[in-house]
């Protein structure tokens, strides 16, 4: 990363007039400076009296993001400006994730039958999304996620520029189709937990699971992060098929592309591991974008309309890329426009907490995740806090410049320009962008359900009177009446 904590033994650790102390360890004793602990102590009392915080112990304790198991002087990652480890981070297990927990059965009847047993009404949301097919031998990714694992070339070609192979790595992932590509060091702090590994409709075995997330940091020191943008003019039809269709057929794309950089990784002699690092993570220590209040990656070039996939983990020579600052973390604080839109009052109009020792927005997943089965016959997808996200453009001149504009503006002289743009955002876009998209014989203009005429040369016997729809507005589900149920209102 660009930006670092000092690190155990580093040369300003060594120097005779910093004050050092042991840390205990089981194996070894590490040296420790004590202004790094100090400010870390800091650090993690301020977050106490700003925020929830669920850690018990401060930074500075044994397995905190300072201090490894064995005693040995953790590098705190570098996330950039909307992301902050300032505690003891907790290895999350997939299984504790929302789409493990429903298959359990554990978050009610009704999340479980819909994702389990129910089957979409749409043939296109049948062949691209894996938990709606009639037969998942019809979904591509079933059968790219369950591939076998493919060996490592013993044939490893020497590297004498790891600078120019990181570009070439570049290369090659988009070549193979993806739309950003970053490189990250890796970090014990986004890890998974030791023999945790999540890759959908798959299995991620490899002869690694047994290795904490601190070894793995240590052997596999790098992180390859790519994403595909989702198609900007269907996304515009969020709550509506059209838009998760905009949302799953890219995570399609995304599986594809790192499938086979997984294996030209592999084939270069390296290897490359799947399903163990948080993407969001690896995403932000990579420099692909920042988080923003909707707990979205946000990107300087397609806003939020990005799917992240489980990054590849590797051993190959690489430079990492470090975070950067697209002026999310300022024009967050002011827009709110996420959270105003949101049917279930899912994202926070507060300030970050700290969860899990990270300071960030967190939103409440639970309300975002069930809300899906009263909604299935519209929508399988919400996406509306993507969609109007004041970033989510097309990638055009006009949108470049007004990103320049805010990232090349000093912090403290950021809020006025963000107010500025959020304006020509409102009166543009609308403060609720509701355009109507036709796309394939689709219309947003109708209800789902209904087949009015919307051609005015049509000289078809419609069963009942033709009503020709017109007007640039979509239709959109009344959720608020839909989700009464299960959301508390203030």
């Amino acid at each position: 990363m660009a930006q670092t904590i000092e690190r155990m033994n580093s040369p300003e650790a060594r120097k005779p007039e910093v004050t050092t102390r042991t840390v205990p360890a089981g194996s070894s004793a590490a040296v420790v400076d004590e202004r790094v602990l100090a400010r870390r102590a800091r650090e993690a009392k301020k977050a106490k009296m700003t925020a929830v915080n669920e850690a018990d112990r401060v930074s500075t304790d044994i397995g905190s993001p300072l201090v490894a198991p064995d005693g040995t002087l953790r590098m705190v990652p570098n996330l950039g400006r909307t992301v902050t480890v300032v505690g003891m981070v907790t290895n999350v297990d997939v299984n504790d994730g929302p789409h493990p927990k429903n298959i359990r059965g554990e978050l009610g009847k009704a999340m479980n039958h819909w994702y389990t047993k129910t089957v979409a009404k749409d043939p296109l949301m049948r062949a691209t999304d894996n938990s709606h097919a009639a037969d998942k031998r019809n979904f591509l990714t079933t059968f790219t996620n369950a591939a076998s694992k493919g060996i490592v070339n013993e044939q490893k070609p020497k590297v004498v520029d790891p600078a120019a192979l990181s570009r070439h790595i570049k290369k090659v992932a988009k070549h193979l189709g993806a739309d950003l590509v970053g490189i990250g060091a890796a970090n014990p702090a986004f890890m998974y937990a030791s023999g945790s590994r999540y890759v959908q409709d798959g299995e991620a075995n490899d002869k690694y699971q047994s290795m904490s997330p601190d070894a793995l940091a240590k052997r596999f020191p790098f992180v390859i992060q790519t994403t595909v943008a989702w198609d900007h003019d269907t996304l515009q039809a969020h709550r509506h098929h059209i838009g998760d269709m905009s949302y799953h057929h890219t995570s399609m794309k995304n599986a594809m592309v790192m499938k086979a950089l997984e294996g030209y990784i592999k084939e270069m002699g390296y290897t490359a591991i799947r399903g163990a690092v948080n993407p969001q993570g690896a995403g932000l220590a990579a420099g692909l974008g920042e988080l923003g209040r909707n707990g979205m990656m946000i990107t300087e070039r397609f806003g939020a309309r990005v799917h992240m996939p489980d990054p590849i983990l590797t051993d190959m020579p690489l430079v990492a890329d470090g975070p950067i600052d697209l002026g999310v973390e300022d024009f967050c604080k002011i827009c709110r426009k996420c959270a105003s839109n949101c049917p279930t009052n899912s994202i926070s109009f507060g300030p970050k907490v700290v969860y899990n020792g990270i300071q960030k927005y967190k939103i409440n997943w639970l309300t975002c995740y069930k809300i899906r089965p009263y909604v299935a016959d519209h929508y399988g997808s919400c996406l509306t806090c993507v969609a109007v996200c004041p970033f989510t453009k097309p990638d055009a001149w006009w949108r470049r410049v007004g990103g320049k504009l805010l990232k090349t503006t000093p912090i403290k002289a950021r809020p006025p320009v963000v107010r500025a743009l959020k304006w020509i955002d409102d009166t543009f876009w609308g403060e609720f962008p509701s355009r109507r998209v036709k796309f394939m014989g689709y219309d947003t203009g109708l209800k789902v359900g209904e087949h009015n005429c919307t051609d005015p040369q049509c000289t078809a016997n419609h069963k009942e009177p033709k009503k020709l729809i017109e007007g640039s507005a979509g239709f959109y589900a009344p959720v608020k009446k839909q989700t009464d149920a299960f959301v508390k209102r203030g």
